[in-house]
């Protein structure tokens, strides 16, 4: 890149501008951070890719900075890195360019990064294409030029099933809430619970009993982690209902190192004298300088908790004891005092007594190896090596002893005195923002090792085991302040219905954490099932039942104003939940416990605003509708806990403000519906004498028997007229709500660590009409099929005939034993809408005819449909993506936008591809699914396997070669090598 002036570079002067926000003529605020979803948009929108060009700017009256002394020695010695030479000289600004075809380059102000510099660009952009009214008062794209759609179809991965979704959409747009995200909203950093305590006294300590688990595995007694008590004015919160918690600890990006904290409530603590409290403050401030590596201070009248270790003989007690809502009881003797006085009375550090062997292997043992000076590196000492000393060759330098490569790092070594000494064997200590001791643990690192002279070491005053547990305390009071302030959100808003580990799960996106176990997104897909149940429930009895008259349209859009994500975007902005959400990622390096301060080099302790405190104010941060519509879903679902309780997710939907006017718990969904003429009889209003002709057997299916015989009739009546088939598709509506909850919930405890991708396949994969069908047969509920006429019939046994082919199939590869098959046989079949949908149709009848009893549908689907789930339906691991996804993504990574999937004829079973206006495939099946399968996969072979591509497409934005296609390519090479 090429070094300019700024005005050589032909910046414009309003690009120089530090405007950090532009608000539209509608009050939209368009800011730095999202400036480029919306340019993104408006590139989607003209068919085209966004095109960025870096390049380094010197501001006017730049000098050149001289070189440090590092530098300038290398320099003079010739052996400076040539990427240093060639990289931007120290002081320059980046400028950012961006073409737009419609209006020309667009330039950045310089910024002193490229991400910033890309933030300004995008947003300079937007304002011009504003002032063009290429974009609207939203910001949304209106480009003079949009990309050419082919035909009516639309955009390439639309079907004519999401032109009917998009079209059902379009009725209710105007009646759904405005679009609330991609506003500055609230976020909350500092949890109440620390503003309420006061000041640590003597009299008044509560312990909090700290137990780390550094391989997140259960393992609780680590031998080599100490346990630790926080001492807080207040107990904690979280305490209320139990006497242990865990809190969750990540840490790393790829992969992200999982471990827990144990929180055991220690109950009130004796009484500290004051010289005793003073001491443990010293005692703290000690720790968190170490740790954080930085001048802390800290006022007992300001700061909120204080640490001490307890004794490594102290044991906790039982699970059992503490489940009795017994604390364990911390007494002042459980506390180490004897290593507090000697961390507080005693040096910093001291030298080891290394021409004494005996007393120097006592010195070594928990012990941590450092520089005579506070900020230096440390070593946790493993053992001391008696079988070696310095002048012995190193044990991992092959041809050097220890004191060479000793001397080979530190030139200023001073000369040795005890040739015979032992040596110290050492692994470096791993601080919270180096990833903390949970890094090193089953990693390459815990095997790296340090041989160490005791001549030229000091030992550190805290104790090895106490300082390994603390190196993830950053970590630690970060998940706790959020799960704090998740307790605070559950009080506030949910009357308490939340769990904390729970909501605090609910509450964490993934952007801040990358454990999917972890965030909201297995419980948003838990939530949404449960939100679509509870809203069907609501709609069927709002039209009295199965007998409705009511026109099903008219009830899918009263259903979807509800589930929507922008009704659900704007309940959580008007309820105030948006300030709760986690979507930050924490930065050890950063932090600084609350309260505290940094002493300046004059050893005078000066405030800084900038570190956080209990009385902060909170911050600000943009949250998309999408983000906050998943955080509502999967509140949802940690309403509905562990215990399955109806009742609190009913109550979360009200808090929400979602409109549930005819039910406040679960039990008063059972007296909405009046009883049936059928089902009010009692034997008591029958006469004597009609009892002989009263003994009608009630009708039984799948185990169960119906109440009424009259809902049993319209289960499998196929009669043509407009009253049951009304009646059949409400309960169709009705087992599709019951069917979704059984299965996503019995998904969710067979895969407990799958992510949301694998969940969703699955969950897809067995509730699709194909497998209603396969399981319709297989159940032999279409032999119960009454009414039908005789085409009707035909078709039915024709599809019959064929499924049950398929399975005989199947089967016919595996033998009798096999439990799991994990073949979907039906896919290769024609599907019967009639058929595909009798299971949907008998659980809905069933579930409204043991008065909406979900243990009776739950005992059904354990017994009868989750074995035949289990045994034919994928797993996670053989979850291949449909040959359409296939499709879809390689034509979305190749960038090609003029191409389209569509299907056509009388029944739509003829499926087309075309890629720039060329027909490329052209397939007739049996069924529209089928269809669009064969097609795709021709498409694929002739598109990307023949790459027919590259002679088709024109795009401005289409790129010729993928890493993925180099990959095949490498492949395809090392297969033919290989024959």
């Amino acid at each position: 890149m090429s070094t300019e002036s700024v005005e050589s570079s032909q910046v414009p002067v309003a690009a120089l501008e530090n405007a950090e926000s532009f608000t539209s003529s509608l009050g939209v605020v368009l800011t730095y951070q999202t400036a480029g979803h919306y340019l993104s948009r408006y590139f989607q929108a003209i068919g085209q890719a966004a095109h960025y060009e870096m390049r380094d700017v010197l501001l006017d009256g730049y000098v050149q900075p001289s070189l440090s002394k590092k530098a300038a020695k290398k320099a003079l010695l010739g052996t400076i890195d040539k990427a240093t030479l060639s990289g931007p000289p120290p002081g320059s600004m980046r400028v950012c360019t961006i073409n737009i075809p419609t209006i020309g380059p667009v330039c950045s102000a310089p910024k002193p990064n490229k991400q910033l510099a890309k933030q300004s660009a995008s947003f300079q952009a937007i304002t011009e294409l504003y002032k063009h009214h290429e974009v609207d008062d939203t910001f949304e794209a209106t480009p003079s030029q949009p990309c050419v759609k082919l035909g009516p179809g639309g955009l390439a991965t639309k079907s004519k099933c999401n032109q009917r979704w998009e079209s059902r959409k379009a009725m209710i747009k105007d009646q759904l809430p405005q679009k609330t995200g991609g506003g500055e909203l609230e976020y909350q950093t500092t949890p109440e619970f620390w503003r309420e305590c006061p000041p640590l006294k003597p009299g008044c300590l509560y312990a909090s009993v700290l137990q780390l688990d550094p391989n997140g595995k259960g393992v609780i007694n680590h031998p080599e982690c100490r346990m630790m008590c926080l001492l807080t004015s207040k107990p904690l919160p979280l305490f209320k209902d139990k006497n242990s918690i865990n809190i969750n600890i990540g840490v790393g990006e790829q992969p992200t190192h999982q471990a827990f904290m144990r929180l055991v409530n220690g109950g009130k603590m004796g009484t500290f004298n004051a010289d005793k409290l003073d001491q443990v403050l010293v005692f703290t401030e000690k720790l968190m300088r170490a740790q954080c590596q930085k001048l802390l201070k800290a006022e007992l009248s300001k700061i909120k908790w204080l640490l001490v270790p307890l004794k490594p003989e102290y044991k906790l007690p039982t699970d059992e004891a503490l489940t009795d809502k017994k604390d364990a009881e911390l007494k002042l003797d459980d506390v180490s005092w004897q290593e507090v006085d000697a961390v507080t009375d005693g040096a910093l550090t001291l030298p080891f007594t290394y021409h004494r062997h005996d007393v120097l292997e006592a010195e070594a043992t928990d012990a941590m190896a450092t520089a005579a000076s506070e900020m230096s590196r440390r070593s946790y000492i493993i053992k001391l090596r008696k079988d070696l000393t310095p002048h012995s060759a190193h044990p991992q330098i092959p041809g050097s002893t220890i004191i060479e490569v000793l001397q080979n790092k530190n030139t200023s070594l001073p000369d040795l005195t005890n040739p015979s000494q032992p040596i110290i064997e050492a692994q470096p200590v791993c601080l919270a923002k180096n990833g903390s001791y949970i890094t090193t643990v089953g990693t390459a690192e815990k095997d790296v090792r340090e041989y160490l002279i005791p001549e030229f070491q000091h030992r550190h005053c805290i104790p090895a085991s106490i300082f390994r547990t603390l190196t993830v305390f950053p970590f630690f009071m970060h998940q706790l302040e959020c799960m704090f302030i998740a307790w605070e959100m559950s009080c506030k808003l949910f009357q308490s219905v939340l769990q904390p580990e729970l909501a605090l799960q609910a509450l964490t996106a993934p952007s801040s954490l990358n454990v999917p176990t972890w965030t909201y997104e297995r419980l948003e897909i838990l939530g949404d099932t449960l939100l679509k149940f509870i809203a069907t429930i609501h709609f069927y009895l709002l039209g009295c039942g199965a007998g409705s008259n009511e026109d099903m349209l008219k009830v899918w859009h009263d259903r979807h104003k509800i589930v929507s994500n922008r009704t659900l975007a704007h309940n959580a902005v008007k309820l105030g939940l948006a300030k709760y959400i986690r979507d930050r990622r924490f930065k050890a390096k950063d932090w600084i416990p609350r309260d505290w301060e940094i002493e300046s080099q004059l050893a005078e302790t000066q405030s800084n605003k900038s570190l956080k405190t209990s009385f902060s104010g909170p911050e600000y941060r943009t949250l998309g509708d999408k983000l906050l519509a998943d955080i509502v879903e999967a509140i949802i679902g940690a309403a509905y806990g562990s215990d399955r309780n109806f009742d609190h997710v009913i109550k979360t939907l009200r808090n929400l403000t979602v409109p549930l006017d005819l039910f406040e718990t679960w039990g008063d969904i059972k007296r909405v519906l009046p009883p049936t003429k059928e089902e009010n009889l009692t034997p008591s209003d029958v006469p004597t004498y009609m009892t002989f002709f009263n003994k009608t057997s009630k009708h039984e299916v799948l185990g169960y028997k119906f109440n009424s015989n009259k809902r049993f009739e319209n289960v499998f009546s196929l009669k043509k007229n407009s009253e049951t088939q009304r009646i059949r598709e409400r309960y169709k509506m009705l087992g599709n709500a019951v069917m979704d909850v059984h299965i996503i919930q019995h998904l969710l405890e067979k895969f407990p660590n799958e992510g949301p991708a694998s969940l969703s396949n699955m969950k897809t994969f067995r509730t699709t009409e194909g497998l209603c069908c396969a399981s319709a047969v297989e159940l032999g509920l279409v032999d119960l099929l009454v009414d039908a006429d005789d085409n009707t019939h035909r078709e039915i046994s024709r599809a019959t005939y064929f499924m049950v082919e398929a399975k005989s199939h199947t089967d016919a590869n595996y033998t009798a034993d096999d439990e799991h098959i994990g073949e979907h046989y039906w896919e290769s079949v024609a599907i019967n809408h009639i058929t595909g949908s009798i299971v949907e149709v008998l659980l809905g009848a069933i579930f409204e005819d043991c008065n909406f009893s979900i243990e009776t549908t739950q005992n059904i689907f354990d017994r009868i449909l989750s074995p035949f789930l289990e045994k034919y339906c994928k797993g996670p691991n053989d979850s291949d993506l449909h040959p359409k996804g296939v499709l879809t993504r390689w034509m979305q990574k190749k960038r090609c936008t003029v191409w389209k999937l569509d299907v056509e004829g009388p029944k739509m079973n003829e499926a087309f591809v075309t890629c720039h206006y060329k027909e490329i495939a052209r397939l007739k099946s049996f069924s529209t699914l089928q269809a669009v399968r064969n097609v795709c996969n021709e498409a694929i072979k002739r598109l990307r396997d023949e790459n027919e591509i590259e002679n088709l497409c024109d795009c401005p934005s289409f790129k010729k070669t993928l890493p993925d296609d180099e990959s095949d390519v490498s492949v395809k090479k090392k297969s033919s090598l290989a024959a």
